[in-house]
């Protein structure tokens, strides 16, 4: 049995994957229905999409009442964002939540080397080994 098939059936998916410019990888997705690209980040904490795009779509979205920050930028205004399913193909990411900050100091930053923007990052931390409560796909 080869590998792939082995893991697709212990309950793994496949997603394909591209690198981007800066060799991080990409999936297309959707969120609300709409098509995304997706940044895979092994080192955010969290899933966040896009504010402009979450606002634009008109996601329902709270306050958390602090900030973050990452890939340059800080002390950025977080929200939860209810009501949406961030999906790579047909797979639900399983997170500890949906958030949203603007994104375009990451935008920013790929543009410079000359890549595509995103509209969602999520969270590689994701992607830490564990039993079966810990795998990134169900």
């Amino acid at each position: 049995m080869s590998l792939p098939a082995f893991l697709q059936t212990a309950g793994y998916r496949r997603i394909p994957l591209d690198r981007n410019g800066v060799g991080h990888f990409e999936a297309a997705g959707t969120l609300a229905g709409r098509s995304v690209r997706v940044l895979i980040d092994t080192g955010a904490a969290s899933t966040v999409v896009s504010l402009g795009l979450a606002r634009e779509l008109g996601l329902a979205l709270a306050p958390l009442g602090r900030t973050g920050g990452g890939a340059g930028g800080a002390n950025l205004e977080i929200f939860r964002v209810s009501g949406a399913d961030l999906r790579l193909s047909d797979v639900v990411p399983r997170t500890q939540g949906l958030y949203a900050m603007d994104l375009s100091h990451v935008n920013a930053a790929l543009a410079q080397k000359g890549t595509s923007p995103v509209d969602a990052i999520l969270g590689g931390r994701r992607l830490r080994r564990g039993g079966r409560r810990n795998r990134l796909w169900e």
